[in-house]
């Protein structure tokens, strides 16, 4: 018994010193620098489109809005997400917004790929102050297979229009950030 007890004790201070010395030589906090910040993000709520039973919202698919300021020159750009909430087999080809009596077929700037598929798409600058001047709104969206129209109802276009606009005041009222380079 004593001898196993002269074993662990020399064992547990061999380690202690292999320890003391293996770390001596090293740097215990080494600081990175953090990378620059070149742009600012905001994010709206979300608008799902589908009614489970009439009346409850559904999962998806849903719409939300993403403005990006670039923190150099202060260029802001605004997009359109479209979540779908299943996983779509059909490669998506893009989303497509009617207001009032006319099609603009927006430009895809990404696809992600994760629990569900967001398609990205940009909007110009003509197309921003449009929504909100439109009560008629429909969203379309486009995979390889078919195209599903939504016409959003009264109360959709408000959250829509709200959406949007409560984003451009968050972006607009963001402060510019102090970008320090080294």
């Amino acid at each position: 018994m004593e001898r196993i007890f002269s074993l662990t004790r020399i064992s547990s201070i061999s380690l202690f010193f292999l320890v003391l010395f293996s770390c001596s030589g090293s740097k215990a906090f080494v600081v990175t620098p953090e990378p620059t910040l070149e742009q600012q993000t905001a994010i709206s709520k979300d608008i799902c489109l589908q009614k489970y039973l009439w009346v409850f919202s559904g999962k998806r698919p849903c719409l939300y809005f993403k403005a990006e300021r670039d923190n150099g020159t202060g260029a802001v750009t605004y997009f359109l997400l479209y979540e779908i909430g299943t996983f779509d087999v059909d490669i998506p080809i893009g989303v497509s917004l009617k207001l009032g009596e006319t099609w603009y077929n927006l430009k895809k700037t990404n696809t992600d790929y994760s629990d569900t598929i967001i398609v990205t798409s940009a909007l110009t600058q003509e197309i921003v102050p449009k929504i909100g001047e439109n009560q008629n709104i429909t969203i379309s969206y486009t995979n390889r297979k078919e195209t599903i129209n939504y016409q959003l109802n009264s109360d959709q276009t408000a959250k829509f229009q709200m959406n949007l606009s409560k984003l451009i005041r968050v972006i607009e009222s963001e402060p510019k950030l102090n970008i320090n380079k080294r």
